[in-house]
């Protein structure tokens, strides 16, 4: 009689040990939330404002490029210019960081009818998943007054923007 007791209980064991340790390795092992936030960036037209002069201004971010439809001005201090930053409509892509930094080639007519100044203008934004950006405008440009060689250097004009 002792031994149909002792296989019974062994049996019962071995039926509820297994089961209990799949209900407590369940109970364990429950999925984790996900979060539902985008990794993507916020497109649209973000509104920006020059820090240094107030100069207010558009950029767009459109599935995943980025461009800059609207000029803007930006100042050469040494040659007391204002020259709008063209150049930078065409989109172009935005890196995985959400940061691009882009240049491009730049003629300003300085005195009518001499020959234009000539130089480079550099955009460059980073964005966060929040809906804002922040950034600098820069020019450097160079050529001649007269005999007297010119040259002028913005420096990076920082600007803040908001998606609009």
């Amino acid at each position: 009689m002792r031994r149909i007791w002792l296989l019974a209980l062994a049996a019962t064991a071995i039926v509820v040990f297994p089961t209990s340790a799949l209900a407590s390795s369940a109970h364990h092992h429950k999925k984790k939330k996900t979060s539902t936030k985008s990794a993507a960036y916020k497109s649209g037209t973000y509104k920006a404002t020059s820090s240094e002069f107030g100069e207010k201004f558009t950029i767009a971010l459109t599935g995943g490029k980025v461009s800059l439809p609207a000029s803007t001005i930006i100042n050469c201090k040494s040659l007391n210019l204002t020259n709008p930053a063209a150049g930078f409509v065409a989109p172009a892509a935005l890196s995985a960081s959400g940061s691009i930094t882009e240049h491009a080639p730049l003629s300003v007519e300085s005195v009518p009818g001499a020959p234009p100044l000539t130089g480079q203008a550099t955009f460059s934004v980073t964005f966060t998943k929040q809906g804002t950006a922040s950034g600098y405008l820069e020019e450097s440009l160079a050529g001649t007054f007269g005999k007297e060689p010119v040259s002028c250097a913005s420096g990076k004009e920082p600007f803040t923007a908001k998606l609009g």
